[in-house]
C-alpha cells in the first residue's frame, strides 16, 4: 500500500496502480512525496521508478519552479503539551506539571500508535514522559527527605 501527500496532509493507503492514476491524472504532481512499506523515507514521486512517467520504470524529472509537497505527519499537540509540561515540572511547578507531562505523555503516544503514521511527535511525548517521571521522583524524594529531617526535630 502507498501513501502521499496531498495539500499538506496524508493520503492513503491506495494501491500502486491508484497512485499511478493520481499522478497521471495530476490530482498531486510528481512532486509530491510518497511513500511505502520498505522506503526509508518519504520521496518525490519522480524519483520512485516503479512510478514514472505511466507506471514504465523511467524516471521523470520535474519541472524547474516546481516545489516539493512535504507530507511529513503532523506533530501531536498532547505530545507538544507534554514536553513542555514535563520541562516546567523540572524546573518551574514541580508536582502538578510532572504529573499533567505523565499523563499528556500516555495519551499522546496512545493517539501516535493509533493513527498509522498520520500522527507525530513520539519523540517529543518521550522527552515528556522522562522529565515528567524524573520531576515526580526528584521532587518526591526532596518531600521525604524533608519530612525525614523535619521529624528529627520533633
Amino acid at each position: 500500500m502507498w501513501y502521499y501527500a496531498k495539500d499538506g496532509s496524508r493520503e492513503g493507503p491506495v494501491s500502486l496502480d491508484e497512485l499511478r492514476g493520481i499522478l497521471n491524472e495530476n490530482v498531486v504532481p510528481l512532486t509530491t512525496v510518497v511513500w511505502t512499506e520498505g522506503m526509508d523515507q518519504w520521496r518525490p514521486a519522480y524519483e520512485v521508478p516503479q512510478l514514472g512517467a505511466g507506471g514504465g520504470g523511467q524516471v521523470v524529472q520535474p519541472t524547474p519552479g516546481m516545489g516539493l509537497s512535504m507530507g511529513a505527519p503532523q506533530s501531536s499537540g498532547l505530545a507538544v503539551a507534554s514536553m513542555v509540561l514535563g520541562l516546567a515540572g523540572l524546573l518551574f511547578v514541580p508536582i502538578v506539571c510532572s504529573i499533567a507531562a505523565v499523563i499528556c505523555g500516555h495519551m499522546a503516544r496512545s493517539q501516535i500508535r493509533q493513527g498509522e503514521g498520520r500522527v507525530g511527535g513520539d519523540g517529543m511525548a518521550m522527552t515528556g514522559l522522562i522529565t515528567g517521571y524524573l520531576g515526580l521522583v526528584i521532587y518526591m524524594a526532596l518531600a521525604a527527605l524533608i519530612v525525614v529531617w523535619i521529624s528529627q526535630f520533633l
